[in-house]
């Protein structure tokens, strides 16, 4: 395989799940799939020098996560996240503010390293403190032109605003978002109606993206390029657990064929399937083999589809 080195930017916290404490945050999520995908994965985070720090050092030491890229902060603890399940199990979050990962600081080791990626992989929580925000945009900046830029929107109550997700699609290369989340894009940059499609290629077209990413939960997701494509690829039916950290893992599989220089269709079909797979399992990271996500591929037979797409499934 053609290992590349991924530098992913932002929040290691833990989830506070109804079954107790599992480590989280998107980025870091991300960066462990990567990492299992058998790439260079730096996780560039801050923790606390608290009880809680030490567990996440020991669980990503654990799942195999280089540490190199981890900063420690006195004064701030270590984030966490309250995480409560509805009825159809979905997530939602209270996020705790003013901890560790609000504190990433620029530093010689980031800038050498930045300069060696292929790809950055970033969200929008990190950047409600101008410390990390200011830090992540000058990576961005000072990253080698082939770096590929992967925005995924994650948006969080009271954690964002209209200029920071301006400012982050103006770096991307990838976006990604999910369903729910297009209606706050739609509303900031006046798109009208929700017409996922119509949207989709409006993104592309008016960020200047290479590709972007809608996940639809359990049902698949969308995915539209620079060259006018859109595929849809339905949702694999599978017993669902906990849905949490299944768009990141989504996200994984994506970016992981995309630098391979893969077909949009095999991007989207991988990582929906890893998705799919993670949301079996309770918590986010713990890791799925390659040849268990090859296998599921192959044998899984039974699809949820978004009525609104059928007709891009091809007969």
């Amino acid at each position: 395989m053609n290992q590349k080195t991924i530098l992913s930017f932002g929040e290691v916290l833990w989830d506070l799940l109804p079954g107790g404490a599992v480590i989280g945050g998107a980025p870091c999520n991300f960066a462990l799939r990567m990492h299992n995908g058998g790439h260079r994965s730096i996780m560039v985070s801050s923790l606390g020098l608290d009880t809680n720090g030490t567990k996440a050092q020991k669980e990503l030491i654990r799942l195999g996560l280089p540490l190199e890229g981890l900063q420690f902060v006195s004064k701030f603890p270590t984030g966490t996240v309250e995480v409560s399940l509805d009825a159809d199990r979905n997530p939602n979050y209270h996020i705790v503010p003013g901890v560790a990962y609000d504190q990433i600081k620029l530093n010689p080791y980031l800038e050498k390293i930045v300069r060696q990626v292929d790809a950055i992989y970033f969200g929008t929580l990190a950047q409600r403190s101008t410390r990390s925000r200011d830090t992540l945009h000058w990576l961005l900046h000072h990253s080698p032109p082939y770096a590929v830029k992967v925005y995924d929107v994650n948006l969080r109550k009271n954690c964002y605003n209209k200029q920071t997700i301006q400012e982050s699609l103006l770096q991307a290369d990838i976006l990604k978002l999910s369903d729910e989340e297009t209606d706050e894009i739609a509303n900031f940059f006046g798109l009208g109606n929700k017409d996922l499609i119509k949207m989709g290629k409006h993104l592309v077209n008016q960020w200047n993206l290479k590709c972007c990413l809608i996940t639809l939960g359990s049902k698949g997701a969308l995915a539209f390029d620079e060259d006018g494509e859109t595929i849809y690829q339905p949702g694999f039916k599978v017993e669902l657990k906990e849905p949490v950290g299944a768009g990141d893992a989504c996200t994984a599989g994506f970016v992981h064929h995309y630098l391979k220089g893969d077909l949009l269709k095999k991007c989207c079909q991988v990582g929906c399937g890893l998705g799919a797979l993670v949301a079996t399992q309770s918590g986010a990271t713990e890791l799925v083999s390659m040849e268990t996500l090859e296998r599921f591929l192959n044998t899984c037979s039974e699809f949820q589809i978004d009525a609104r797409f059928k007709h891009l499934i091809p007969s």
